[in-house]
């Protein structure tokens, strides 16, 4: 029969043996899941939009605000090994990238080798010249990030240590000059002759 109390036909009918349609079964939320779950850990601020997205996972697990609270510790604890894992990936990618630095430095032939002592010393003098001496933070940050090894730091450094040399070879315009005439000959050239 239809809605209607009238005889179905045979064309409306479901085959013999075919299951029922099936209807969405209407969404009821469990007994106790809250409209908003208010969760705070202590000692920590929560993301306000990592708590908007477990909000749905929450409510289908229909979990209360107590059972949900009850997670945070634990999604701590992840978070924590989790961090402390990049960061140890990171601290090993940075001595290993130092390493290489170091192995770079002592193997380039024009400032590594039997030149290496011969560049430190003109490096530290570079370096020196700009008001970096030892145990300036800048220096003390070139050898605890480990670029104080890299190659091309050297390189600049070395060069900078070079051109300060005591014995360099640089030439200065004017400088004792043999032919040194009078102050007044040189203000007064027209009156000279």
């Amino acid at each position: 029969m239809t809605p209607a109390g009238e005889p179905a036909s045979a064309a409306s009918l479901p085959p013999p043996g075919a299951a029922e349609p099936a209807t969405a079964p209407a969404v009821i939320a469990p007994a106790g899941v809250p409209e908003r779950y208010d969760l705070a850990l202590d000692g920590m601020t929560l993301d306000p939009q990592l708590l908007h997205s477990a909000d749905p996972v929450l409510r289908e697990l229909g979990l209360s605000n107590d059972q949900a609270g009850k997670l945070l510790p634990l999604a701590q604890g992840v978070m924590q090994r989790t961090q402390d894992a990049l960061l140890a990936h990171f601290a090993d990618a940075a001595a290993a990238q130092k390493r290489a630095w170091a192995e770079e430095f002592a193997a380039d032939p024009e400032i590594g080798g039997g030149r290496r002592a011969e560049s430190e010393h003109l490096a530290a003098r570079g370096l020196d010249a700009l008001g970096f001496g030892e145990g300036h933070p800048f220096r003390q940050a070139l050898a605890d990030s480990g670029f104080g090894n890299h190659p091309d730091m050297i390189r600049a450094f070395r060069r900078l240590g070079q051109l300060l040399s005591e014995d360099s070879g640089f030439a200065r315009a004017h400088a004792g000059s043999a032919n040194q005439r009078p102050v007044w000959e040189r203000l007064y050239p027209q009156e000279a002759n």
